[in-house]
């Protein structure tokens, strides 16, 4: 089984995050694809960007940063004409993400796309890339009827997508079993977060054995259960001893946010569906090594 490699945010450490130049460039590279996050602007458009709100450390208007002070702006608070006058191809020298992606380059004129762009995008490449859309509800307006209006705009863009092409991912369960019945053959994957950076490997396996459990259970209820596809986990937690319960339980593997050579290596002699990188370039080696040895 071939695994899929999938650029986190678009390869995160490579270029800035959750932009079109980022994902096209992960795409010419060889990825099979980009995971990313869509946040909703004031007037209802779906835009790519992880946070709710916009980070002082990376965007700049009129080429002024953003003020640190200053409470930090939501993009549910911008129209998405307001919110295309903010760059963000560029970080500080000192910044949290310059210290953690120092490979990053800057690029000029880099805004945060709609959704509709990169679907657009998309369409133009001969082999279709797979998209990991993430909808995001953390920090934003989380009342059932904002859930539900978030969800029926992603679902009306994504309508014409061929479901082999595509998974959604969410954290909140509204979101997801709305989305099924909107779009019956649309599949679903829950993320879980991270256990075994708080638990022993004992006691972590059990508890994550659990949560996957709770997740088809959860699924079930909400009537999902036929939609629900995959597992997306923090890599640490995917074990011989988890792999092989996920994929029993009939869920693909999807794995992140993985940015090391060995761990690569490991996760793919796992068996795992998918490797989610901030470093493509990496994970696109392990993938020739893994062909040469089959």
């Amino acid at each position: 089984m071939k695994t899929r490699i999938i650029a986190h945010r678009g390869g995160a450490s490579l270029w800035p995050e959750n932009t079109l130049m980022a994902f096209d460039q992960a795409l010419r590279l060889g990825c099979d694809g980009m995971e990313l996050d869509l946040q909703l602007t004031k007037d209802d458009v779906l835009v790519v960007h992880h946070d709710a709100t916009l980070r002082a450390d990376s965007t700049r208007r009129n080429g002024e940063w953003l003020p640190e002070a200053f409470p930090p702006m939501k993009l549910e608070d911008l129209t998405c004409k307001e919110l295309a006058n903010f760059e963000v191809g560029v970080c500080r020298d000192h910044s949290e993400i310059r210290q953690k992606h120092p490979e990053r380059g800057d690029f000029q004129g880099l805004h945060v796309p709609k959704f509709s762009e990169v679907l657009e995008m998309n369409a133009t490449y001969e082999k279709t890339p797979f998209l990991m859309a993430e909808i995001k509800t953390e920090g934003a307006a989380t009342s059932n009827a904002a859930c539900r209006n978030r969800t029926g705009i992603f679902a009306h863009q994504i309508v014409d997508i061929n479901p082999e092409n595509i998974v959604t991912l969410c954290f909140d369960w509204r979101c997801l079993t709305h989305l099924a019945s909107l779009l019956p053959d649309t599949p679903l994957g829950f993320t879980t977060l991270p256990v075994s950076r708080q638990e022993d490997a004992g006691k972590a396996t059990t508890l994550i054995k659990r949560h996957i459990e709770k997740m088809n259970e959860l699924a079930t209820k909400a009537g999902t259960k036929s939609h629900l596809n995959a597992w997306n986990a923090w890599y640490g937690d995917i074990t011989a001893e988890t792999a092989a319960f996920a994929h029993n339980q009939g869920l693909a593997i999807y794995a992140w946010t993985v940015n090391t050579a060995n761990e690569m290596k490991r996760l793919h002699d796992l068996g795992v569906d998918s490797i989610i990188t901030d470093r493509p370039d990496i994970a696109l080696k392990i993938g020739q090594w893994a062909s040469e040895e089959n």
